[in-house]
């Protein structure tokens, strides 16, 4: 892939970043399996988006668009700050082989950027009610609340992944399972067994685990399988073999539209704004030099797919 703007090469992680931006915004509003749906589309806007930043950057320029030095200086110290310190900022700036003054320069570049797509999109007016409520009936299934449950568990990882080995842990937690079925305490056993912190430090409590933010073993196990009080068998993860206690289950019920009301206001009046932004993009480019040899789909199609898998596992 190779796009290039009045001459200027824009990176496939410039593109990525455009990807991650928008796989962002919309998953606070609808489930990832929607976005999953809707690859072509998410990767064509994020090259758009990505030579329209380009072109945003350019027009900063030309009008000499300026950020105070408090402002960077404010943003440079709350980078800092979550990531730990000013020298474990460094540490990951050099991992992605940046220097702190390049980073700066970023985020003074960021901060233009947002001074002028404000100045563009000033006048876009919020939305009106009856609009808000009509996107919320035509789009109901997207604001139901996920299924939850309360989960303790028992990990043990199996010494290699010979069947042998792993016969050996289910073994190991078929024997624990029958323990807690003859009234031994699922909390000691997990203190004593579990290879998960969570044994020793909360009897393996998981907490309360949201449908579809969970691997998929444990995702079908707790959600689609077991009932209310329910030990199951052993269930084989990446992390290894999970003995599971499902010890509450709430199911997700749709969100009223007042609930919904302030989420969809911010979606609708982002892409109100977006709309304003792309069109002022649009007189850029009508003036712009660009060049596209065009897309890869394989490629992008794997890309994509590798960051919805990030996604789910963060």
């Amino acid at each position: 892939m190779k796009i290039k703007v009045n001459g200027q090469t824009i990176s496939e992680k410039a593109v990525l970043a455009e990807l991650k931006r928008l796989m962002d915004f919309y998953s606070q509003h609808m489930p990832r399996e929607e976005l999953g749906r809707h690859t072509e589309e998410l990767l064509k806007r994020a090259r758009e988006h990505a030579v329209g930043t380009q072109l945003l950057v350019e027009e900063v320029r030309r009008r000499n668009i300026e950020v105070s030095d408090a402002d960077v200086d404010a943003a440079m110290s709350g980078m800092a700050t979550k990531a730990g310190g000013v020298d474990k900022l460094k540490e990951i700036l050099a991992r992605q082989g940046l220097t702190l003054g390049q980073f700066q320069a970023s985020i003074r570049v960021g901060k233009q950027l947002d001074a002028l797509v404000a100045r563009v999109t000033s006048g876009v007016p919020e939305c009106e009610e009856a609009e808000l409520r009509k996107y919320y009936e035509e789009h109901a299934e997207r604001y139901v609340a996920p299924d939850q449950a309360q989960v303790r568990h028992i990990l043990i990882r199996p010494d290699s992944a010979s069947e042998a080995d792993r016969a050996t842990t289910r073994a190991k937690l078929m024997g624990l399972k029958q323990k807690i079925l003859e009234g031994e305490d699922f909390a000691e056993l997990a203190a004593l067994h579990s290879e998960c912190p969570s044994g020793k430090d909360v009897g393996g409590s998981l907490g309360m685990l949201v449908r579809g933010t969970i691997v998929p073993e444990l995702n079908q196990a707790i959600f689609d399988d077991m009932e209310l009080g329910e030990i199951s068998d052993p269930v084989e993860t990446s992390l290894g073999f999970h003995l599971l206690e499902l010890q509450d289950k709430e199911l997700g019920e749709p969100q009223m539209f007042e609930e919904a009301k302030a989420s969809i206001q911010d979606l609708l009046h982002h892409e109100r704004k977006g709309k304003a932004l792309s069109q002022f993009v649009d007189q850029l480019r009508a003036k712009a030099v660009i060049e596209d040899d065009g897309v890869e789909d394989a490629h992008w199609e794997k890309l994509f797919d590798s960051f919805l898998d990030g996604q789910k596992g963060s």
